[in-house]
């Protein structure tokens, strides 16, 4: 059990006081997440790039995160990033400098988390600033190295995502904010433009700041680190 969770954020205090596995919730000062579980003090940390254990948790090994004192999980922008990239930066197929376009502000911190996956030469950053309420958007352009088979970036994402909760594919809706309004949810989609031997792949991305992009992400992240089911406490 955690004996003690505490934020500075009201929604993830929320989300906490709701979680079965957490006996007391407190007001924090950081706007991660604070818990404890006996004498072990241990933090998910919101967007922080400098930390030395950083990263989106479906793309990383869960081994160090479930020993860690603490977690990064990436801000809404970067949190966009590395769904949209991060399979692409893990398997080496970048081969340029990739456009974001997000209606969010985003700074260093996204090259600093795609550094995490195997990519060190950032992005190009475009802030278009629309207003969705409580929902980022992303509109990713990356530069790959063309596949013998274009199926194999399919696979990619699938072998990334495929299982996840979290993440999900959708190829069919109408891209709209409402795919993810309220929900713990990421959704991507992705349009290829292939030439050889450098093939264009559109990646647009869609989350809330109160779900994968927010509190949602941090609750996960916690949940990982005490060993519990993933979507415990935010599945819904």
């Amino acid at each position: 059990m955690i004996d003690r969770a505490a934020s500075a954020d009201p929604l993830v205090r929320s989300l906490l006081a709701q979680h079965p596995k957490v006996r007391r919730v407190e007001e924090g000062t950081s706007t991660g997440i604070e818990f404890q579980q006996g004498s072990w003090l241990r933090e998910v940390l919101a967007g922080n790039s400098l930390a030395d254990l950083r990263g989106l948790v479906e793309l990383m090994d869960n081994n160090p995160i479930v020993c860690a004192d603490s977690l990064a999980v990436p801000s809404p922008a970067a949190t966009l990033a590395m769904v949209a990239l991060g399979p692409l930066a893990s398997a080496s197929l970048i081969a340029d400098v990739p456009t974001i376009v997000t209606n969010v502000a985003a700074d260093d911190e996204v090259a600093a988390y795609l550094a995490t996956a195997g990519w060190d030469e950032g992005a190009i950053l475009h802030h278009e600033p629309v207003d969705l309420g409580s929902v980022v958007a992303a509109t990713i352009m990356v530069p790959i190295q063309t596949p013998e088979d274009l199926d194999e970036i399919d696979a990619l994402y699938a072998e990334r995502f495929g299982r996840s909760f979290f993440v999900q594919r959708d190829e069919e809706s109408e891209w709209d904010p409402q795919l993810v309004r309220g929900t713990p949810r990421a959704v991507y989609r992705i349009r290829i433009a292939p030439e050889n031997p450098i093939s264009l792949l559109t990646i647009r991305v869609l989350a809330d700041t109160n779900g994968k992009a927010g509190a949602t992400q941090l609750v996960h992240a916690m949940n990982v680190m005490a060993g519990y089911e993933e979507s415990l406490g935010v599945a819904g």
